[in-house]
């Protein structure tokens, strides 16, 4: 079940950046300013790190040390789009399917051994073994891939290097304009991985004590209690500002005194921990966007059992269209986000090539709401405030978990005010995922009816509208599944021929901007037909005493620019 990582808003490795939004508690700090202190900066974390090996099921938290330690391959700019990293640049070949990698000079892993392309071909290798269970699925792309798995002694054949191991060229099966993001990866040194047991590599004493390039080196691991760092003082990006960094553990509320004290200098905090600091001027607080969205899914025709077919309000656009424009997200987010969450229109991340900026923002409209749900026939009944049509009240089904309590109320209530009754059933988020994902067959049997035919079942869910989330992980692809004919994942009975071909175009649209722009599309169809109506996105907040300079967080963490970090 490894697509509903998506509805669990983890985000293992973010492709997508966006520059933060600096809110002053005191002022903004300029990457002008000269260091007056050698460190250490000291990072407060609520969550230890589970492994410092990034190719073993990495996460958010274990990337606040591992973004320090090792360089990716390539990686998003500030625009979300691929740029070079240890591989300084790259090109595609006209055929789309072969790729060159120049690799960066003067690159020396931690302990002096020099980085170069056996590097690169090892961790490919490594995340390509039959025996590999790191989470981490980049490679199936490559040409020799399966005969690799069957013969994982011998080489990849689509993977060569040039004399001077300083070119990598990689050959995939067929155009893809997923390959390249996915390869926003942090490389492992092949004098490491030869000696992994890849079978069990979540022994390997590298996972605790790493080897990498980045700017800085794990020197010591107090679990529970700290990690230490020190600068690398030949970094080939340019050779970090301070001495050292400690990332020290706790609960948030003594983190938060700690950062009140200066015993730490930045701490990544809830609401009650930007309330606390917002007015003093002696911090500034750092608010960005993370990959995510949070989201209304209609069922937007029949299905195949008997209790999906009736003729549901959902299954009209335009009431689909009137309940977006009953929605004030500005309130809703105030009321069940505060500082961590902001209205958003696309079902793409906020800000990223996806997101398009001609997307309807269905700006609330009460009155807009109600006369679009009389065009098609809706009449108010003056008693009950709700309206109807043949006798039948228009109400809305609306499953959602715990999590999502409060948005639902407030849907409740907004829509109520459009003339709307909306049914909330609460359960939890495993039953609600079983909702989503109930299965029959082709002549309509649910999964538990002894005529199921297993061969033709497909999902058939029995819902009006939900609430969850999706985290994007790595690409816009991921979403393709859930909107084109997918047997499993579309669920809502989605069609547009227009949008299915558009995502199988942006699939194999190699040039970053003309996909940008198919995707683009994508957003705009999606928002107008509203299988998923996206009313808000998630928001991170780093806090930072003022002598802290070169803080720039975005989603793919705040620690990926710390060589920049100084001390005033």
């Amino acid at each position: 079940m490894k697509r509903l990582n998506g509805f669990l808003l983890i985000t293992a490795m973010l492709l997508l950046a966006l520059p933060a939004m600096v809110f002053a508690g005191g002022n903004a700090e300029s990457t002008t300013d000269t260091a007056q202190s050698s460190g250490p900066i000291i990072i407060g974390s609520n969550s230890a790190p589970r492994t410092l090996n990034p190719l073993y099921f990495p996460s958010r938290q274990d990337s606040i040390v591992t973004n320090m330690v090792f360089d990716n391959f390539v990686e998003p700019d500030e625009d979300g789009m691929i740029v070079g990293s240890l591989a300084e640049s790259f090109s595609i070949a006209d055929d789309q399917v072969t790729y060159t990698f120049n690799l960066a000079k003067n690159v020396t892993w931690h302990d002096g051994e020099k980085f170069d392309g056996d590097d690169v071909v090892a961790t490919l290798k490594m995340l390509a073994h039959p025996d590999y269970a790191g989470g981490v699925d980049r490679v199936d792309q490559i040409v020799g891939v399966d005969e690799f798995k069957e013969n994982p002694e011998g080489d990849i054949s689509g993977i060569t290097l040039s004399d001077d191991k300083m070119t990598v060229t990689i050959k995939i099966k067929h155009p893809s304009a997923t390959f390249l993001p996915g390869l926003y990866i942090q490389i492992l040194p092949e004098h490491y991985i030869k000696d992994f047991n890849i079978g069990e590599l979540e022994k390997e004493p590298y996972n605790s004590a790493p080897v990498g390039t980045g700017p800085f080196k794990v020197t010591e691991w107090k679990v529970g209690t700290s990690i230490s760092l020190e600068k690398n003082a030949s970094y080939f990006k340019g050779e970090p500002k301070v001495d050292s960094i400690i990332v020290k553990f706790g609960e948030l509320v003594a983190l938060t005194t700690q950062l009140q004290t200066g015993e730490i200098d930045m701490l990544e905090v809830e609401e009650e921990g930007y309330n606390t600091f917002k007015d003093d001027p002696n911090f500034t607080l750092y608010t960005y966007p993370m990959a995510s969205v949070d989201y209304v899914g209609f069922l937007t025709g029949p299905g195949r059992a008997e209790d999906t077919k009736g003729d549901r309000p959902v299954f009209n656009k335009t009431i689909r269209q009137a309940l977006a424009y009953a929605t004030n997200k500005d309130a809703l987010v105030d009321g069940a986000y505060g500082v961590t969450g902001y209205a958003h229109d696309s079902v793409f991340p906020k800000g990223t090539p996806a997101d398009s900026a001609n997307d309807n923002p269905y700006t609330y409209d009460v009155e807009k709401a109600k006369s679009m749900i009389e065009s098609v026939g809706y009449t108010m009944n003056s008693s009950t405030g709700i309206y109807e049509k043949g006798g039948e009240p228009l109400s809305i089904e609306m499953f959602y978990a715990e999590s999502s309590s409060a948005q639902a109320a407030i849907f409740k209530e907004q829509w109520k005010k459009a003339g709307v009754d909306v049914n909330l059933k609460l359960v939890d988020f495993g039953a609600l995922i079983d909702v989503l994902l109930r299965k029959s067959d082709a002549n309509g049997n649910l999964a538990n009816s002894s005529a199921y035919d297993k061969e033709t079942a497909a999902s058939d869910a029995n819902f009006d509208a939900y609430l969850l989330g999706f985290a994007q992980e790595s690409d816009p692809d991921e979403y393709a599944q859930y909107f084109v004919d997918d047997p499993f994942w579309n669920f809502y009975h989605y069609e547009n021929e227009d949008v299915q071909k558009w995502f199988a175009e942006q699939a194999v649209t190699t040039d970053q901007e003309a996909r940008a722009a198919i995707l683009n599309k994508i957003s705009e169809q999606l928002t107008e037909d509203l299988p998923w109506f996206t009313y808000a996105g998630k928001t991170e907040t780093i806090v930072a005493g003022n002598n802290i300079g070169g803080l720039t967080p975005d989603t793919r963490g705040y620690t990926m620019n710390s060589h920049l970090w100084y001390l005033k």
